[in-house]
């Protein structure tokens, strides 16, 4: 109503010119000749608009009579088009002619109030005519139906000029939204601490602990539309439409805190993952992404939902501390087949993350003894221009076994074939190898990592030993050796590289250390390392000192616990990673940012003291990392944008921890 008012009170209209010929009306009372004037003024004007008007309507005549086809021909049915079609200004989206068949679509004469599109049709734009396209993208909302829309610009010098056709999809839209939100998804649920949960329990205790679970599940799933069936002792499979799927979305899978109130005797808390295959062409290829999705939920650690469509990872959940495993099945069956696969190969290349570590360098030595002690030739790809363990490169290579082990990615890309094999350590992401290329190259691939896995994870790897629950890529390599070759094969050198790598991720087995990481220690021990060998390389210089103190004095607290230092200069990394581990340690702090450049990017670390979970902090930077130590790298990124962009993430984070709490409660 209010459009329709403003419409016809615009100068031009019937409505307006009555108005001021009432107002000239008037005035005659007051003075004779200010109303005779503004009474010609009117009249003035209404025989101007008339003449624009018919002027406008030739002109527009003339153009639909004029608008030529392919072959110069007239086309002579545009009128006539069953297919609602205008003409309207490109620059305003303003109609000037619009058929029968477009004035019934809309139910009034719309080319004689000059509406405009954006009136009609609130989403349209005219970006993809400009682009030479000549279909709308996607569909054209108008009141409750629903259009196609083909286009073109109108030739012979119309110029900004658009003609349009309309073709009703409602009934379309609708039978598509339908199908697709009536199409399953599949669900594969996993109790992923049941062997803890069940050791030591009487046959009462674990049927008691399995129907709470069955409970919570049912009682999740009620609501729903959906099956729930038990497969195995420990798995679930779970049936649901993609629009009850998205209700479970929107409660942020609840179930994963509910189950948390089961625990046994010996205080071990029942912990669900969930993996949901989702927009498959088939039941089969959503079953498949379902696989997929819980074997990202339990290398991530577990306690978490993880839903994957045909594009991408969804992650909800993950916040809890991983649970050490105390069984090593997996690494005597991963050794078993990695020294297999190094037997058979030609040559071994061992390649650990970019801007690599102690850890990283400590692994790969590791896996170069494996290989040395079963006759392979074997080389660390690493770039010595952009390290943190210099010094344990330069120990190491002072070893004879050790000559011309370290090369360049380069190289490596000249001595590999078709039958070498490439082990990864430390990194299960591609974009974070020392070389993406390398990676690419060669087929045989094993990746041994602690990191949680992340979205953009090494698929098709022959073999993965992937643990979050893990200190270190260090401390799974040596449980490793520990099948592959004998203590007494392992140089000194080699045992301490790994025992600097548990060392460095464990911050001097204070944090992240279970049973496993000191049984690795012991193994190390007994095979020659020396503990105070290992603390010098720890050392730092002077100039290194300051430089730390330096950023930590930059550091602010954002609330929530977390402390955060930037600063716009280049900072060497393990200077960056020992301010973030020493801000960790101030009273009441929860966790530790520290952004620094490096070159044209933003590099951060994060630590965190358990409660918070940097891992999650940093994949909202693109990044990723474990629970308590995570990082990012931020490209072409400036200060002032990193610390917007870290300042979002973190207050973003803490709004979803309340979410979760408050829909707990």
């Amino acid at each position: 109503m209010k459009k329709h008012l403003k419409r016809s009170l615009q100068p031009g209209s019937n409505l307006f010119f009555l108005l001021f010929l009432l107002f000239a009306g008037g005035a005659l009372y007051f003075s004779l000749p200010y109303g005779i004037l503004g009474m010609a003024v009117c009249v003035l004007l209404r025989v101007i608009s008339l003449h624009s008007d018919a002027q406008r309507k030739r002109h527009v005549q003339e153009l639909m009579d004029n608008i030529e086809v392919e072959g110069g021909e007239i086309h002579p049915a545009v009128t006539r088009s069953p297919l609602p079609t205008v003409v309207a200004l490109a620059t305003t989206g303003e109609i000037v002619w619009a058929n029968d068949s477009f004035e019934a679509l809309c139910g009034r004469s719309v080319s004689a109030q000059q509406v405009h599109l954006t009136e009609l049709a609130p989403t349209f734009e005219t970006r993809w005519l400009i682009e030479g396209k000549s279909e709308f993208p996607g569909e054209l909302r108008m009141g409750r139906r629903a259009y196609h829309v083909f286009g073109d610009m109108v030739p012979g010098g119309a110029g900004q000029m658009m003609m349009l056709h309309f073709i009703d999809c409602t009934d379309f839209v609708h039978l598509r939204d339908e199908a697709e939100t009536r199409h399953p998804a599949i669900a594969i649920i996993a109790i992923d601490n049941y062997e803890e949960l069940m050791k030591n329990v009487t046959d009462t205790e674990k049927s008691n602990i399995l129907a709470g679970i069955d409970k919570r599940l049912s009682a999740w799933t009620k609501d729903c539309s959906a099956v729930l069936r038990k497969f195995d002792r420990d798995k679930y499979i779970f049936i649901i439409e993609n629009a009850e799927l998205d209700k479970l979305t929107a409660r942020k899978f609840m179930v994963l805190q509910e189950v948390r109130d089961i625990q046994n005797r010996e205080g071990v808390v029942a912990t669900l993952s969930i993996g949901i295959g989702k927009d498959g062409e088939t039941l089969a290829e959503s079953y498949q992404y379902a696989g997929l999705a819980i074997d990202m939920a339990l290398s991530r650690g577990g306690d978490q939902a993880v839903i994957k469509n045909r594009y991408t990872f969804e992650f909800y959940g993950g916040l809890s501390e991983e649970l050490e495993k105390r069984t090593k099945v997996k690494s005597r069956v991963v050794s078993n087949a990695l020294s297999q696969l190094i037997r058979d190969s030609s040559q071994v290349l061992v390649m650990g993350h970019r801007n690599s570590d102690m850890d990283a360098i400590g692994a790969a030595a590791g896996m170069v003894c494996a290989a040395r002690v079963k006759g392979k030739q074997v080389h660390i790809v690493v770039d010595q221009q952009h390290t943190m363990a210099t010094d344990l490169i330069e120990r190491l290579e002072s070893l004879p076994e050790y000559k011309d082990v370290f090369i360049s990615a380069e190289d490596a890309m000249i001595l590999c074939d078709y039958n070498t094999l490439l082990i990864v350590v430390d990194v299960n992401r591609p974009g974070y190898v020392e070389s993406e290329a390398l990676l690419q190259s060669i087929n045989k691939v094993a990746v041994v990592d602690h990191h949680r896995r992340a979205a953009d994870y090494i698929e098709n790897a022959v073999v993965s030993l992937h643990e979050p629950y893990a200190s270190s890529a260090s401390e799974l390599v040596s449980e490793l050796l520990q099948y592959m070759v004998p203590t007494n094969e392992i140089l000194t050198g080699e045992a301490e590289a790994m025992l600097a790598g548990i060392y460095l991720d464990t911050k001097g087995f204070s944090t992240r250390t279970g049973v496993r990481t000191f049984e690795a220690a012991a193994y190390l021990r007994r095979a020659g390392a020396e503990v105070s060998d290992v603390k010098r390389l720890f050392q730092y210089s002077f100039d290194q000192y300051m430089e730390r103190q330096k950023l930590i004095s930059s550091a602010r607290s954002c609330g929530q616990g977390v402390i955060f230092a930037l600063t716009a200069e280049e900072v060497d990394r393990i200077t960056a990673a020992q301010a973030a581990d020493e801000l960790l340690s101030i009273v009441g702090t929860r966790a530790s940012v520290v952004a620094f450049r490096s070159g044209a990017d933003m590099a951060v670390s994060a630590r965190a003291a358990g409660q918070v979970n940097v891992q999650l902090l940093m994949e909202r930077l693109g990044g990723g990392g474990n629970h308590s130590a995570a990082g990012a790298q931020l490209k072409n990124t400036t200060p002032e944008e990193a610390d917007r962009m870290i300042m979002q993430a973190i207050t973003g984070y803490f709004a979803d921890q309340e979410t979760e709490k408050a829909e707990d409660r």
